[in-house]
């Protein structure tokens, strides 16, 4: 009977255990009067893939960075992401992959000029604009809850 308690009670401790992965933010001072504040997070397309997926702020700046590893997606520069709230409201985020550096299993999209219409607790849905035809990235309603968290904090938008 102890070594099933014993069984039972690391199972449960196990199972109760978050998951260390799952979400990192991180806040960096890259000069004297700048921070930098990324929300890190490993999320799943509706083909299984998984992503990383990477908030980062700025004094003025707001980008979101997805990377398919291994390199599989090809992203269509200079295509738009499409954001979706679960109220069917679409938004574009316009491609700001640093020109020059363009790697193709990477889309980074300047999320500063629709931010504000995006409900502040409720999931998205991202569609990405890929060579290999157009996936869709679940962001689950804590993950933009943390976002407008990262916000707030770089003063990029005022809270209502």
């Amino acid at each position: 009977m102890k070594p099933l308690l014993l069984f039972l009670f690391c199972l449960l401790l196990w199972l109760g255990t978050p998951d260390p992965g799952y979400a990192m933010v991180r806040t960096t001072q890259e000069a004297p009067d700048q921070i930098l504040i990324q929300s890190r997070h490993q999320l799943k397309d509706n083909q299984r893939s998984v992503w990383q997926v990477i908030l980062f702020a700025r004094q003025q700046e707001l980008q979101l960075r997805l990377v398919c590893f291994p390199d599989r997606y090809h992203f269509r520069h200079p295509d738009p992401l499409v954001l979706e709230t679960i109220s069917g409201a679409k938004f574009e985020a316009q491609d700001d992959f640093p020109k020059g550096e363009t790697v193709t299993n990477v889309g980074q999209f300047n999320l500063l000029p629709v931010i504000k219409e995006i409900p502040k607790d409720q999931r998205l849905i991202l569609t990405l604009p890929l060579q290999e035809g157009d996936i869709q990235v679940l962001v689950p309603a804590a993950v933009i809850v943390e976002w407008q968290s990262v916000i707030q904090q770089q003063n990029l938008i005022k809270p209502s």
